[in-house]
């Protein structure tokens, strides 16, 4: 860990540890992430679905179960195309999941632009995309599966503010297309919060209707499906059962936290899907 980076720790460690707001919170997340990839036996949990340890990510939110689970699937070869920009992150990039691999990153819109020669960037709707078909060996798409259709804009993250056209059944359409960039064989990694169903205007949560919609949509079978969930103890592997009835916390109506210390959703599921 560098100096600036142990500086964030030691920030973040010193403050109340409020999800997303406390000094440092993204730079400990992301070390816990590689952390997790670097212990064996946790990334064999991640990649079985197994036990994970006692008090795992309390206080942060689902990218902490979601990055491992991927990075435990992903395929070791081949052009991984990312729908949403998630590991558009340098100390991801720099990781040893990635930095021999080339990446095509697909977003309508990124904070952050990395010059490197192994990383390109289009952007434009996931719905309709300019790629030719079977490019990608691995497509990634974490947590933004349920923005498709809605709207990005912070005016607007919040059901007492709904984007006025948003089109939430339009996420059959992007993983049609999804189906139709992935070579035979090539696979389909996805996260999205999971729960009962919830619009919150800028987000849709997915329950287990939705979920069989994108299986259904899929040209394809399915290889994995994980769930995990969030309780004050931390993240912990479940099932579909469990996540049914969970809530997600958004923070933009809520204003302040609850006693979990939820920052997001309280329960994810995990899809590696086959192209056939």
């Amino acid at each position: 860990m560098n100096q600036d980076d142990q500086r964030s720790l030691d920030a973040y460690r010193k403050s109340d540890r409020q999800p997303f707001f406390a000094p440092g919170y993204t730079v400990v997340k992301e070390h816990l992430v590689l952390d997790a990839l670097a212990n064996p036996t946790l990334r064999a949990a991640f990649a079985t679905g197994g036990h994970l340890p006692d008090a795992y990510g309390v206080g942060f939110d689902e990218r902490v179960v979601e990055y491992p689970w991927v990075f435990a699937h992903l395929q070791p070869d081949g052009l991984i195309v990312d729908a949403g920009s998630t590991f558009n992150k340098q100390r991801l990039l720099d990781s040893e999941f990635l930095r021999d691999r080339k990446l095509l990153i697909y977003t309508l819109e990124t904070d952050w632009i990395t010059l490197n020669n192994r990383v390109s960037y289009l952007f434009g709707d996931l719905r309709d995309t300019v790629l030719k078909d079977g490019v990608a060996t691995s497509l990634v798409c974490i947590s933004t599966l349920e923005h498709v259709g809605f709207t990005y804009e912070y005016t607007s993250y919040s059901q007492a503010n709904p984007w006025p056209h948003a089109e939430p059944d339009s996420f059959r359409t992007a993983i049609r297309e999804f189906s139709r960039l992935l070579r035979p064989g090539g696979q389909l990694l996805l996260t999205v919060p999971f729960g009962r169903y919830e619009d919150h205007g800028w987000l849709q949560q997915f329950d287990e209707s939705r979920l069989q919609a994108v299986v259904d949509e899929f040209d394809g079978v399915v290889k994995a499906s994980h769930f995990y969930r969030y309780r004050r103890e931390g993240w912990q592997i479940s099932n579909s059962t469990e996540c049914a009835g969970l809530e997600y916390f958004n923070i933009h109506e809520r204003k302040r936290f609850d006693e979990d210390g939820a920052a997001a959703a309280r329960g994810v599921a995990c899809l590696e899907l086959i192209r056939s």
